[in-house]
């Protein structure tokens, strides 16, 4: 394929991610109405009054209307465009990427639901089965036609299907379910040390099922780098406020241990990255201390936060979502050839 050719694509592929997240607001804002998400078409949420085609043209129409109905000038949400930009940006990264390749669809697909997700997670911190289920399905479906493939080629090749033990600790299908139960157990764990020190989940239901759609799709050692860079994106996430109300009620411990285990993120993730983990001791030693670490410093938050109305409260669904996009695109984590 030459420049040009390659361009072209490009364009094509950053339009339809444009197209697409203009969909995408439809389902979030429609699943959260419980509205179909095909009838009646696009109208304003204010007014009611039934868009026109050039009120639809993603993230130009937001612009030229000023940010305002063109019917009954009430503002429209910054939602609309942001939403369409980051799923333009996600799609010709995962084209860049992969390529024209089967990959890219399962890609294009599994990552449009995690936008779906954060989306409603954010709007009204809610996050529904049917989209956290679905994530589990393509993490799984993924993994057995990789497995189907690998069994296929091994038999063309040889003329039998070679199932030793090295197989069975590489085969996807295995990495896929080792990394739902991981991801599962890990959301589940931390959500119910909530109990003894809040009274209540630290973690909704619905981030467990994140957390195990994403293991479903890149593997136990990959949904632990993702929960990882989950915690000390959600850190960021609420640092000027949260960080200032630790100050001014002088939590140091929480500071402290806060502060540690995102040293020891970072150093985990660039061990990652660089390929210094391949020690399966050491690894899993490196894991336990950045858990550890982890979990005392939610431990330490949740009983700073007893009080309802001091919390600082952000969904952990949204961090999950950016911690899966910087791990997949900026460290080309992957346990599969996705």
């Amino acid at each position: 394929m030459d420049l040009a050719e390659n361009i072209i694509i490009l364009i094509f592929i950053a339009l339809t991610g444009l197209c697409i997240g203009s969909f995408l607001n439809v389902v979030i804002l429609r699943t959260l109405s419980g509205e179909s998400i095909v009838f009646p078409p696009s109208k304003c949420p204010k007014c009611g009054n039934k868009l026109k085609w050039w009120h639809n043209i993603p993230v130009i129409s937001y612009i030229f209307l000023g940010g305002k109905c063109g019917f009954c000038k009430e503002k429209i949400s910054i939602q609309y465009p942001v939403v369409e930009l980051i799923t333009c940006i996600v799609f010709v990264l995962s084209y860049i990427r992969l390529g024209l390749t089967f990959d890219l669809l399962f890609a294009l697909v599994y990552f449009s639901l995690l936008i779906v997700i954060a989306g409603t997670d954010i709007k009204e911190k809610v996050v529904y089965d049917l989209h956290t289920h679905s994530l589990v399905i393509i993490g799984l479906l993924y993994s057995i036609i990789l497995t189907g493939l690998d069994m296929y080629g091994s038999y063309q090749l040889f003329g039998t299907i070679y199932l030793g033990n090295s197989w069975f600790q590489t085969v996807p299908v295995i990495q896929s379910l080792l990394g739902l139960i991981t991801g599962a157990a890990v959301m589940e764990l931390a959500a119910r040390l909530g109990y003894p020190i809040a009274g209540n989940r630290a973690f909704g239901e619905g981030d467990t099922y994140i957390a195990a759609g994403i293991g479903a799709l890149f593997g136990w050692r990959g949904v632990l780098l993702i929960l990882a860079v989950s915690v000390g994106v959600q850190v960021l996430l609420t640092l000027p406020v949260f960080f200032k109300k630790l100050y001014d009620k002088k939590e140091f411990k929480t500071l402290v241990s806060l502060a540690l285990f995102l040293i020891i993120a970072i150093i985990y993730g660039t061990a990652q990255y660089f390929g210094l983990s391949d020690n399966i001791i050491i690894y899993l030693a490196a894991a336990i201390l950045l858990a550890a670490t982890g979990l005392y410093a939610c431990k330490q938050i949740i009983t700073g936060l007893k009080n309802p109305e001091e919390q600082t409260y952000l969904p952990f669904g949204p961090a999950m979502v950016i911690a899966t996009f910087l791990v997949y695109f900026f460290c080309k984590y992957s346990p599969f050839p996705f």
